[in-house]
């Protein structure tokens, strides 16, 4: 009966053994790298070409951001600090012509990073405003 345990236990440690080495793999799909080592990304996580904002210096410390939109989805602002904070954030869901001024005169430092977008797109600019 002692060996029989025995030997049920190897097995058990053995199965284990090897499941946690299969388990342990890398996940990571290989199907979107082609052999030179470039990735092809699906069209629809690329950036929208149609869409795109402007950014301008009014005053110090103050900037616009400007876009067009002709679809009725949503586009979030957001405006990050140097070092990563969100400082702002607003969402503009009608379409047509979109001005807005920021005052941001009183934060330092006067560097922002601004990303304007939607669920399946964004872009992102800087912006210097001394």
């Amino acid at each position: 009966m002692i060996k029989v345990l025995l030997i049920l236990s190897f097995l058990c440690f053995t199965l284990s053994f090897s499941y946690a080495q299969e388990s342990s793999k890398d996940s990571v799909e290989l199907e979107g790298i082609e052999k030179d080592g470039r990735v092809n990304y699906p069209k629809k996580l690329l950036v929208n070409p149609e869409f795109d904002f402007k950014l301008k210096k009014t005053d110090k410390g103050k900037f616009t951001v400007s876009f067009y939109k002709e679809n009725d989805k949503s586009v979030t602002i957001k405006i990050y600090d140097l070092i990563g904070n969100l400082i702002k954030q607003e969402t503009v869901s009608k379409s047509g012509l979109f001005t807005k001024e920021y005052d941001l005169s009183y934060y330092n430092p006067k560097f922002f990073i601004v990303e304007a977008g939607g669920s399946q797109y964004n872009k992102t600019k800087s912006i210097i405003v001394e």
